[in-house]
């Protein structure tokens, strides 16, 4: 003979706090059994036991086919959250990444940052002793503040590489490439936060009402120990 099961789904041992209750037993089987015919928001009426300060008592509820099928899958198939699923240890992480990069960026004061499109150039110089080279910081426009004329210009010198000048530019120039790099990875960030954003927006078309129950009636039915 087939074994009974029940119609919507729910445990019967859990419902009625009975281990081991056959599903043809369950005060349930024969309405869970005509609901499944129902409309998600047509209403039944089941009878659940409730344990409660070691007494029972046995509740007869009603609620809506909907409400009846978010109860089981709350009860049946291992809910999650977004803890659960590690999203707010994500934000979390997130959140303290976004501290040690605001740190990070500390240790650029004082520094010197070349402006961008700034660049070196090697220029030879020829005297009666040889030919020497020297270091220029060249940018794309006149943007640097002169040393003599009144106008701004496009070109600081910086004499030869192990001058303390060219040194500092350099390391200007590295440290803008560095922080560029950086505004990069941070806009690619924003742009993945963002489309997270769109898709928890998107959820609200995915989301149920609440499961709602409303209780009839009461009776206790046993104490407990």
């Amino acid at each position: 003979m087939p074994k009974k099961k029940c119609g919507l789904g729910f445990d019967c041992a859990s419902m009625m706090q009975y281990p081991g209750i056959d599903s043809g037993d369950c005060l349930n089987y024969k309405t869970c059994g005509s609901a499944v015919q129902l409309s998600p928001d047509e209403e039944l009426e089941l009878v659940r036991i409730r344990e409660e300060e070691m007494r029972q008592y046995q509740e007869q509820i009603r609620l809506t086919r909907r409400s009846a099928a978010i109860m089981m899958l709350m009860r049946r198939g291992c809910p999650q959250s977004p803890e659960s699923l590690g999203l707010i240890p994500a934000i979390e992480a997130i959140a303290t990444t976004l501290d040690n990069i605001r740190t990070g960026l500390t240790n650029f004061d004082g520094q010197y940052i070349a402006p961008p499109g700034c660049e070196l150039h090697i220029y030879n110089v020829k005297r009666p002793s040889g030919t020497y080279s020297y270091y220029k910081l060249t940018a794309e426009n006149a943007m640097f503040a002169p040393s003599e004329k009144e106008q701004e210009v496009r070109v600081i010198h910086l004499s030869h590489q192990h001058d303390a000048r060219y040194i500092e530019a350099q390391l200007g120039i590295e440290r803008r490439n560095k922080l560029t790099q950086v505004r990069t990875l941070l806009h690619n960030a924003s742009a993945l936060l963002e489309e997270a954003t769109r898709l928890l927006e998107q959820t609200t078309d995915m989301n149920s009402p609440n499961a709602t129950v409303e209780v009839l009636n009461t009776d206790e039915i046993i104490s407990i120990g």
